[in-house]
């Protein structure tokens, strides 16, 4: 399994709780446990050392945000809108995401561990030291991502979109991969099972006996 460099985040005890997101643009060493935020306008706010415990950004506006040293543990984020957002050192625990709009994000030594992301948009992202582990993406959008070290384990991305996305060198053995929707040239080089091989022939009409 890929080392990714953990949060750097204070002990809770350190942190200042929150029950409500102040209107300001920087929040630093900040816990929001169980916080209600749906719909929330957050654009181009800035997190640092903070953990999400537990909170509800469905449909949350977080365009061009920044997310530095951040935890989002068992948080509900479906629909929310990440577009340009940056995550570095940012941890999904067992998170929904769910129609996540996180498209043209840079995403840097980042985790994404247990997380329900059906039909997630990583349009245009960059994804740098990323892992996805023990995820459901299916039908998620994959077109156009730069991959930089990352990591797909024992994740659902059945029916996903990977066009032009260069797989080479990306080990997709654990993961599901039924009904992907590829440019061909997109998977030289993707290390494959010889049964995936085998369903990844027929989009080459190839009949395997």
């Amino acid at each position: 399994m890929m080392k990714l460099d953990s949060p750097q985040i204070l002990p809770e005890s350190e942190l200042t709780e929150c029950f409500e997101l102040p209107d300001e643009d920087e929040y630093t060493a900040c816990l929001f446990d169980g916080v209600d935020m749906p719909y929330e306008k957050l654009r181009s706010r800035e997190f640092r050392g903070c953990i999400f415990r537990k909170c509800t950004l469905t449909d949350a506006d977080l365009t061009r945000a920044g997310f530095v040293d951040v935890l989002f543990d068992h948080c509900d984020l479906s629909r929310a809108t990440f577009d340009a957002a940056v995550c570095q050192r940012a941890r999904f625990d067992t998170c929904r995401l769910s129609g996540a709009d996180m498209v043209r994000c840079m995403l840097r030594s980042t985790a994404f561990e247990a997380c329900r992301a059906d039909y997630i948009n990583l349009n245009e992202a960059k994804l740098e030291h990323v892992r996805f582990s023990g995820c459901a993406m299916p039908e998620a959008a994959l077109e156009g991502v730069t991959l930089k070290a990352a990591e797909f384990s024992d994740c659902d991305l059945s029916r996903a979109t990977l066009h032009r996305t260069n797989m080479k060198g990306i080990d997709m053995t654990t993961c599901t991969l039924d009904g992907l929707l590829v440019n061909l040239p997109d998977l030289r080089g993707m290390i494959v099972t010889p049964l995936q091989a085998a369903e990844l022939a027929k989009l080459l009409g190839l009949v395997v006996k």
